[in-house]
């Protein structure tokens, strides 16, 4: 099982596959900062995960951009070929738990239209950590 704690980069979306099943498809962005070795340059990464919930498609009308999540699940693999023959791949987490963490202000909305990534320290959070 994995924990991902980060901010949703756009509303969550309900999808259905073929066989009419439905899931919950939404994008948590990850902040990762890091001092570069022999230096005291700080380094900012930003990691996307895409997410599947397939338990429950309620949950899509409270999972709003900027809003801040802690998902746990399984990591599953997604493997194709693109219309030039090249070989493709992605990663998915396979939600089993989510946890919303305050809620979506005007100011975290308007942080994440933004280019720039919203850090999950932010200090406008409300947040006790």
């Amino acid at each position: 099982m994995q924990t991902i704690i980060g901010r949703l980069t756009a509303n969550a979306t309900i999808k259905e596959t073929k066989d009419g099943r439905k899931l919950v498809a939404f994008t948590i962005a990850q902040n990762d900062r890091f001092k570069v070795k022999g230096s005291d340059e700080v380094k900012q990464v930003t990691n996307y995960f895409n997410c599947a919930y397939w338990i429950a498609t309620g949950i899509a009308e409270h999972l709003k951009k900027g809003l801040l999540v802690e998902v746990t699940g399984r990591i599953g693999v997604n493997a194709w070929k693109n219309m030039d023959g090249d070989a493709k791949a992605s990663l998915t987490l396979h939600v089993q738990h989510i946890q919303l963490h305050g809620k979506v202000s005007a100011a975290q909305t308007e942080k994440a239209t933004t280019a720039e990534p919203v850090a999950a320290n932010d200090k406008e959070d409300d947040l006790p950590f």
